[in-house]
């Protein structure tokens, strides 16, 4: 699987796969909460955000993590973000 994608286009896939479920959501807090998601991955891993996002996300990671989300939507799971 080719490593390497930006937040924008993870957001871009992410909005898209909700939006084909019927699922509209505003694009600029998807953006926001990725780079918040992308920092604490960096932190864990000891390096930078623009290294998690060349090395180690790949170009699907927003549509996975779309999936997701929709997979707890169905079954009533809880959509909080907990740290």
């Amino acid at each position: 699987m080719p490593a390497g994608t930006t937040v924008a286009r993870l957001a871009d896939e992410f909005v898209a796969t909700l939006y084909q479920h019927g699922i509209v959501i505003d694009r600029q807090c998807v953006e926001q909460e990725m780079h918040e998601r992308i920092a604490d991955i960096a932190e864990r891993l000891g390096t930078s955000p623009e290294t998690v996002l060349r090395e180690h996300a790949c170009q699907e990671w927003g549509r996975q993590m779309a999936s997701g989300v929709i997979a707890q939507i169905r079954n009533g799971g809880d959509l909080t973000r907990s740290n």
